[in-house]
């Protein structure tokens, strides 16, 4: 009978996290695979099962990465990069409020979130900045949003519907 904790996908991946021994590394290699595996727009479907899992593995040695490599203040004031994460945050905020269109401010929400996730940006200044996001994407959606029929809306948003056989 076949054990169910051996998995040739997480067991790949951890080799590959624990390869990265840098911040940088290791940053890289958070967003590469968020930009590839959970994004709406990725592009790779072959870790369906295991994403989240190793996400949650990527983020865990970010986290002590950056605690290793970053003082008190740092931790607490800067993205992983180095850039202070309010001036970071304070950009995408005034993208956003200059946003009229509901469909580019969904890219706007999701870019922030899938560039800036912690442990990438601090806790404080993302949750702030997330909320501040989403309130202004739902004020452009209104309460119309679903008034469009169904492949209306797939036309506008740009989905390709994929069928299985």
């Amino acid at each position: 009978m076949a054990n169910i904790h051996e998995n040739p996908n997480r067991d790949a991946w951890v080799k590959k996290i624990a390869a990265a021994n840098t911040l940088a590394a290791g940053v890289a290699l958070l967003t590469d695979f968020r930009a590839k595996h959970l994004s709406p727009f990725k592009t790779d479907f072959s870790l369906e099962l295991d994403g989240q899992w190793i996400e949650l593995k990527i983020e865990q040695k970010v986290a002590l990465l950056k605690f290793k490599e970053f003082s008190d203040t740092q931790i607490l004031n800067n993205n992983t990069c180095g850039t202070n994460a309010q001036i970071v945050a304070d950009v995408v905020l005034a993208k956003m409020d200059a946003c009229t269109d509901m469909y580019e401010a969904e890219k706007i929400h999701i870019n922030f979130r899938l560039a800036n996730k912690p442990p990438v940006m601090p806790v404080n200044v993302f949750l702030d900045t997330d909320r501040i996001l989403g309130t202004k994407l739902m004020e452009l959606r209104n309460t119309d949003y679903y008034a469009l029929p169904l492949e209306e809306l797939r036309k506008v948003r740009g989905v390709k519907v994929i069928t299985l056989q």
